[in-house]
């Protein structure tokens, strides 16, 4: 099965062995930003637009707990189950849920067993100097909104990234909220805003609106640094190319809103504001190839844990199944508390 959220607000259901919707409902007065099951598909967490976090009930469609975060950023919420195990194995009452707040820049903790925050997260330093002093927004501080939230398991699972607007990039440690336990970094040139970053094990992919993906890793000194080479390379764009007419491009765009990672943290898909897919090999930190179906911006990826498989959703209002590259796929990678060093990637 596979889980949508839709532009109009509505949350869709869907089996994958006809490709039609099993069921669907009003889960957002907006767009839903993001969708994650939980417990086996029997629970799902919806982000809306409008800044409305909701825990459903996918069987009968209610809605099962809610917080107002107001927040206009359009980084996505993330998930933290209390155990490390993977966001589909976790009930709701083991789990922290992290999202940006009306201040952008300060980031909400959600427990869904209690009203209200269990804490803030609030980036008081960033690493970026603005010239003169001016910051890239005045009612922000230098490091900007919060553009995207990641798990670190490979430092536990209280232990998320967090990645700003300037591309400050920290980690924060749910034990310890006054400040960041790895000091912030910057990934890139912040006059290229951060958009969206993935976490593979002690790599950190930051992508930047310039479409630059800037590659940092965390040392086991706890500390984060650009990685050698620092760029990972993507293909190049038929842009400067004669193409045919019906192949139409947005030449302008050259973003990614979202990066996936394969379960076995050997591939990343990127889902390009050009209505293209990317495949990206973690290990050589290359561009795998593009793949095209969509007529607009790809706007999400995820990755099937059983076979692999790649689902992308885009503006033109499609759901694309890739089988790309799955016959690669090698399972799951354990990164939970009872994960082996044997098991974990090097």
């Amino acid at each position: 099965r596979l889980l949508s959220g839709g532009l109009e607000g509505d949350a869709t259901v869907w089996d994958l062995s006809d490709r039609r919707p099993l069921s669907s409902w009003t889960a957002s007065e907006s767009t839903v930003l993001s969708i994650q099951g939980l417990d086996g598909g029997r629970e799902c967490l919806t982000q809306g637009k409008e800044g409305l976090l909701q825990l459903w009930d996918p069987a009968t469609k209610s809605s099962l707990w809610q917080a107002h975060t107001d927040a206009c950023s359009f980084a996505r919420a993330l998930v933290l189950p209390s155990g490390g195990e993977a966001t589909l194995d976790a009930s709701s009452a083991s789990c922290c849920i992290v999202s940006p707040l009306a201040e952008p820049h300060i980031l909400g903790v959600f427990d869904v067993r209690a009203p209200g925050k269990r804490c803030d997260l609030a980036l008081a330093k960033s690493a970026f100097s603005p010239p003169g002093g001016a910051s890239m927004r005045p009612d922000l501080p230098a490091s900007g909104m919060c553009t995207a939230l990641c798990g670190l398991p490979v430092l536990g699972p209280t232990h998320l990234l967090a990645v700003y607007e300037s591309t400050d990039t920290c980690a924060w440690d749910l034990r310890f909220p006054k400040e960041p336990v790895v000091p912030s970094v910057l990934a890139g040139d912040p006059a290229a805003p951060a958009i969206c970053a993935a976490v593979m094990w002690r790599q950190v992919w930051v992508s930047c609106s310039d479409g630059t993906i800037h590659a940092l890793k965390l040392r086991p000194s706890g500390q984060l640094k650009r990685s050698t080479g620092s760029v990972v390379r993507a293909a190049p764009t038929p842009y400067s190319r004669e193409a045919p007419e019906a192949e139409s491009w947005q030449t302008d765009k050259s973003g990614v809103n979202m990066l996936a990672v394969r379960p076995d943290l050997r591939l990343v898909a990127g889902a390009r504001w050009d209505r293209r897919v990317e495949l990206f090999d973690v290990k050589t930190a290359q561009s795998l190839g593009r793949l095209h179906c969509h007529d607009a911006g790809v706007l999400g990826a995820a990755f099937d844990r059983e076979r692999g498989a790649l689902a992308t959703a885009g503006e033109d209002g499609r759901i694309a199944l890739w089988g790309a590259l799955s016959e690669t796929y090698a399972g799951p990678v354990a990164v939970g508390a009872g994960a082996s060093a044997e098991s974990r990637p090097k």
